[in-house]
């Protein structure tokens, strides 16, 4: 990662009383704090128990999650798109997976591949998975996010928004165990998240954020997404592992 000493917490910020990571609302688009949230929630826990050693950064921009696992790695490389819209301070390569699906490291340099949300972008993402799975080294993990029902954020440079089973057979095809896959959001999630996109600023977003806490606290979220989350998904987390090399 270039000019770590530079950093500052963009969508996320630690609170210095309990350590837990919250949503920086005034660094985040305004249409999409709903659906964030939940990604912080779905997210976090898994990059703090999975990452490690040496990482691999891919779609990062400018590194949101530095924070989060920066005291589980022991370096992070930053790639991403060399048109990327979300600064290009920190980058150690600037590269288009789509023109050149390979990377120039050598197979097995990560112990970690993080690669959240931006898998949709790739117009090959078998191609994007196997690069994952040859950069890895045997017994590292790597995390894949995507949204699932959720809108174009960067039109017209995506492609597909793989739901759970598509990514796990993406994972599988590859030669990677998955270790975890969850759905997050369901279907209320759905409705609440496309209605933050009708009011993304100015009162109306000020509005949709009381109407969105009010209507969480009566627990109807939260009681449906317990079974319209893996059908009607606003997104998918996984976590795979590269097999060990077996001694014959």
């Amino acid at each position: 990662m270039r000019e770590p000493e530079n950093w500052r917490p963009t969508r996320l910020v630690k609170d210095t009383r309990t350590g837990r990571f919250r949503l920086n609302r005034a660094r985040t688009y305004g249409g999409s704090l709903y659906i964030a949230d939940l990604q912080r929630k779905a997210y976090v826990a898994l990059m703090q128990e999975h990452l490690s050693g040496s990482l691999l950064d891919i779609g990062c921009g400018p590194v949101p999650y530095f924070e989060v696992y920066r005291e589980h790695v022991t370096e992070n490389i930053c790639v991403d798109y060399p048109g990327t819209l979300h600064g290009k301070l920190h980058l150690d390569l600037e590269v288009d997976l789509n023109a050149n699906p390979v990377l120039p490291y050598p197979d097995g340099r990560f112990d970690s591949v993080l690669a959240t949300d931006m898998i949709a972008h790739m117009r090959r993402p078998d191609r994007f998975v196997g690069e994952v799975a040859r950069l890895l080294k045997p017994g590292g993990k790597a995390i894949i996010t995507s949204t699932f029902i959720n809108w174009i954020g960067e039109f017209p440079w995506e492609y597909s928004h793989p739901a759970g089973p598509g990514l796990r057979a993406l994972a599988e095809d590859a030669g990677l165990e998955v270790i975890h896959l969850e759905s997050f959001g369901g279907h209320a999630d759905v409705l609440l998240d496309t209605l933050n996109k009708f009011f993304p600023s100015g009162i109306g977003n000020r509005f949709f954020l009381v109407f969105a806490g009010l209507v969480t606290r009566t627990g109807w979220p939260a009681r449906n997404r317990r079974h319209t989350k893996d059908r009607y998904a606003l997104g998918n987390a996984m976590v795979v592992r590269k097999p060990e090399v077996r001694m014959r």
